[in-house]
């Protein structure tokens, strides 16, 4: 008795460009994202100590990352720039993200509030009103 043609093995192959595809867009996805994620804390900076604080919300905010590891020197990411170059930074983020977009400012502990109190004001006009500053823990701290 013949075999039914529909139970007979077929000769096919199994094709793994596709996946291999995939696989390449996945390890890139994740060299980009780690490399953004870097650039956040690329600039060396002392932070302060603080007993109390929350975790940021990094879901749910867009935030700007603005280091100042001297007076009269900015960063946001690994990039230096100048009040000017700022503020059109901050605004673009504010029309991109909407009511989202937020900044974190990284500053040295010695650095005077002068230092800090324009980059405020200037989220302020700009319309960003989620504003963080990153801190270390203090020793003993819960």
């Amino acid at each position: 008795m013949k075999p039914p043609e529909h139970l007979k093995p077929q000769g096919g192959r199994l094709n793994l460009t596709p996946m291999i595809d995939v696989v390449f867009l996945l390890i890139i996805f994740f060299i980009v994202s780690n490399n953004m994620i870097q650039q956040d804390n690329a600039v060396l900076v002392n932070l302060p100590a603080a007993e109390t604080g929350t975790l940021p919300e990094e879901q749910q905010t867009k935030r700007l990352t603005i280091s100042i590891p001297a007076p009269g020197t900015l960063y946001v990411g690994s990039e230096p720039l100048d009040m000017t170059n700022l503020r059109r930074i901050m605004t673009l983020c504010r029309k991109d993200w909407g009511e989202e977009s937020g900044i974190q400012i990284r500053c040295d502990r010695v650095l005077p509030y002068g230092e800090v109190k324009p980059i405020l004001q200037m989220a302020a006009e700009c319309g960003i009103l989620r504003v963080s500053f990153a801190v270390t823990k203090r020793a003993g701290a819960p």
